[in-house]
């Protein structure tokens, strides 16, 4: 019953904010092994269908996955979320589908007056630490995308690493509702898919959240800084004698 309560919770917010939104299918977990996993076999089970979103909240993961299949640290308190969202369509443009989500991630926080930047290409952070971390793809069938994947982590009321902050840190509260919040990400996938024809939007303010103190992996601030974000989402960067793209995958 108490998971049921969630999920009726989740879509009492979800309705007051939603606006023209489909509606979405949920499930919570107490405990998984993984969101992702948890989400691949409801996919076997039943096929996404057209309008038909869905997705898993877990109160907890035991083995998250991270980038590069790194282990994704989840532990209770946090909001760990795997979904499942309905495309059927060629024209949808996977390249700048992860600055699309990360963009819509941010103004969903500044409207909560929660100044974040994009640490390209899938982090949002807040000041200098990672605030929430996102892995988005997509399902194709011949060259029509079919449905995106999207993998979120955000650190919500939950003990994090160094390198990590709390939303409850941030707003310096406990008292945050859990259901509010996940509301929000939802409504923030679909926006995120909704704008993904308007690549000069998403591309100029992908740079404007862009913090260029943070290199990729491998690259030495010393040694190389950050010009910009691309208009196919790569990664500038340079340093006295050559520029590098570097692309999300």
């Amino acid at each position: 019953m108490k998971l049921l309560g969630s999920v009726a919770k989740t879509a009492y917010h979800y309705k007051k904010i939603q606006g023209v939104c489909p509606d979405w299918r949920l499930k919570y977990k107490s405990k998984c092994k993984s969101t992702e996993y948890e989400l691949t076999n409801w996919l076997k089970d039943s096929p996404i269908k057209r309008s038909k979103p869905r997705a898993i909240v877990a109160k907890e993961q035991l083995s998250g996955i991270g980038q590069n299949s790194r282990s994704w640290f989840s532990p209770k308190g946090g909001i760990w979320l795997s979904a499942a969202y309905p495309i059927f369509s060629s024209e949808f443009s996977s390249d700048i589908l992860s600055l699309s989500f990360a963009i819509k991630l941010c103004e969903m926080l500044n409207m909560e007056s929660i100044k974040v930047d994009l640490k390209w290409p899938n982090d949002i952070f807040y000041d200098s630490k990672k605030l929430i971390g996102f892995l988005p793809r997509v399902i194709t069938r011949g060259k029509e995308i079919i449905y995106l994947r999207i993998g979120l982590g955000m650190n919500f009321l939950n003990k994090t690493p160094l390198q990590g902050i709390s939303l409850s840190e941030v707003l310096d509260t406990k008292n945050l509702c859990e259901y509010y919040w996940v509301a929000k990400i939802l409504k923030t996938i679909h926006d995120a898919v909704e704008c993904n024809y308007r690549k000069d939007y998403i591309v100029e303010n992908a740079n404007n959240y862009l913090t260029k103190k943070y290199l990729p992996r491998g690259y030495d601030s010393n040694d190389w800084k950050i010009r910009d974000i691309d208009n196919n989402g790569n990664l500038r960067i340079y340093n006295q004698s050559q520029e590098k793209v570097l692309k999300r995958f």
